[in-house]
């Protein structure tokens, strides 16, 4: 992540790995799948956040939860495309 969304010093830096650890560690406990980079990601946004809100960029976190939001239906589309395409071709 850098220091793109937040300037990250070392005390936040320990703070946003040790609260992406702890909730990776206990989603996986409950059964939850988790993304790492999601919970890192949050937690950079989230210890920036506390510090104050106008330390984080939030067009760069708006532009990071869009690519998350679309990733996932053309990801879908293009998998049912090339599945269509093969089944199409091959039978």
């Amino acid at each position: 992540m850098g220091k793109d969304p937040t300037p990250i010093t070392p005390s936040s830096g320990f703070s946003i790995e040790l609260a992406s650890a702890l909730t990776v560690v206990i989603a996986s406990n409950i059964g939850l799948p988790v993304s790492t980079t999601h919970c890192k990601v949050g937690s950079v946004v989230a210890v920036g956040w506390l510090r104050s809100r106008k330390a984080v960029d939030w067009l760069l976190f708006r532009n990071i939860f869009i690519a998350w939001f679309v990733t996932v239906p053309i990801s879908g589309v293009i998998s049912a495309v090339i599945m269509a395409l093969f089944y199409y071709v091959i039978l």
